[in-house]
């Protein structure tokens, strides 16, 4: 890599701050070897200033709840959501006093190891996924709430302390997180089976999620993961007419992520859904509250733990079995009918807000609990329009477009067809090139940390 091509990395990485080495914390995992040595830091340098920086920043923003100390801080990283086994190192379950050592890691924790990448720690979760986030700190935006339940995951990354996260994600748990501190974020395709060894709170819904400061790096790692050929062929992109509620600053975001991806050569339409489709939303949300409180019957008995009064108030009374099956039956109608629907209006991709609404406040959101319940004065906001993808089992893609200095961070969401990830990643590469919000994110973060630091 030419020394030109070197300050280019550097300067689309982070504008503002001038020392070398702190757009090289916060930068891409891609183009960062060429970078480094233009930079003159030699492997020991580059390990000692990353592991000093992820010290200060997870001191900064209690983004970890164990750290491995022998961690080899050159290598790519990944944190691992407290939910999620890693052998030797505890699983919490993000409970404030359990712990247990697996003597086997999740699958899928081993499938990233053998990919090269070296574990950080684990990262914190809300208590058993439905605990309001109490713990971690926003890097980027230190007054709002970094959502939850991967709450951690997404700080770990924002804040430089590992490249990667993994997580899991119900009804939002990755992209959530990751929109309001500024990062990309991936749902995956719904498979059970690539849940072992992890807590899965709703098992009909819950799914892997992989969180990293910008979309190129997840395609770089999900072409390791799930390699795939390039995309050849012209893609549709279609807006949701049912989303129009959302406030005016959100529906500023979703046209410019619309008009850049137009600009760009894609074909952008809008469909609107069946007003049955659009309300699965909503039984999306009752069946993981069905779920969670059977799981968390399950892990109090199990595990002999008493879950706090604040996760607590997530839960809703057991509904009965032929409740459940109507549940499910419509979670698997929807699961056929929605790709059905993509192919009828010839659609390959949806782009959706996250929410009506803008992240939270931490005053605005401490205390509530995580699982929204009729009745709550925020009950239709809360609802919002991650569930589409999750109650169909489809992969969805969140990344940032837009910086707000009254509201933060504004994202967008890529809803896919099954196992079509790959798609989500073409389109979110080309349009976080196009906007180039990642440096403003990494210019926030490291004007936070470094002024605290």
């Amino acid at each position: 890599m030419s020394t030109a091509a070197a300050t280019s990395y550097l300067d689309q990485t982070l504008g503002g701050v001038g020392h070398t080495s702190v757009p090289l914390l916060l930068g891409g995992v891609v183009g960062r070897d060429e970078a480094i040595a233009d930079a003159g830091l030699s492997r020991d340098e580059w390990r000692a200033a990353r592991r000093r920086w992820a010290a200060d920043a997870d001191r900064l923003t209690r983004a970890m709840t164990w750290v491995d100390p022998y961690v080899d801080h050159a290598e790519v990283t990944i944190s691992i959501k407290d939910t999620v086994d890693v052998a030797g190192m505890p699983t919490g379950l993000g409970h404030l006093t359990h712990r247990h050592y697996p003597p086997t890691s999740a699958d899928v924790v081993r499938q990233v190891q053998a990919l090269g990448l070296a574990v950080v720690g684990k990262a914190y979760a809300t208590e058993l996924n439905i605990g309001p986030p109490e713990v971690a700190v926003n890097p980027a935006f230190p007054d709002l709430s970094p959502g939850g339940s991967s709450t951690g995951s997404a700080v770990s990354v924002a804040a430089g302390i590992s490249d990667f996260a993994l997580s899991t994600d119900v009804l939002g748990s990755t992209r959530w997180p990751a929109t309001n501190c500024g990062v990309a974020g991936l749902r995956t395709t719904w498979d059970p089976t690539r849940l072992t060894g992890v807590l899965p709170v709703s098992p009909s819904q819950d799914a892997l999620g992989f969180m990293a400061r910008t979309v190129a790096d997840l395609g770089w790692l999900w072409q390791r993961f799930q390699p795939s050929p390039p995309i050849d062929r012209p893609l549709v992109i279609a807006t949701v007419a049912n989303a129009s509620t959302c406030l005016p600053m959100i529906a500023d975001a979703l046209r410019r992520a619309a008009d850049t991806v137009r600009d760009l050569g894609f074909t952008v339409t809008e469909i609107e859904l069946p007003e049955r489709s659009w309300a699965v939303r909503e039984l999306a949300w009752e069946l993981c509250a069905a779920d969670v409180a059977e799981v968390v019957a399950e892990v109090e008995s199990r595990m002999g733990l008493s879950i706090s009064a604040p996760a607590r108030a997530s839960l809703r009374p057991p509904v009965d079995p032929a409740r459940r099956a109507e549940l499910m039956a419509a979670r698997t109608a929807f699961a056929a009918e929605l790709p059905v629907l993509l192919d009828q209006a010839g659609v390959d991709v949806l782009l959706l807000p996250v929410s009506p609404t803008p992240p939270k406040r931490v005053v605005e959101r401490a205390g509530k609990p995580t699982l929204p319940k009729p009745g709550d004065s925020d009950y239709t906001d809360r609802v919002g329009y991650t569930p589409v993808a999750s109650f169909a089992g489809l992969p969805a893609l969140v990344q940032p477009v837009r910086i707000s200095a009254d509201h933060g961070p504004l994202g967008v969401q890529l809803v896919g067809r099954p196992a079509a990830e790959s798609v989500l990643l073409h389109v979110g590469a080309r349009l976080e090139s196009a906007l180039g919000v990642h440096r403003e994110v990494a210019d926030l973060v490291a004007r936070t940390l470094v002024g605290q630091s």
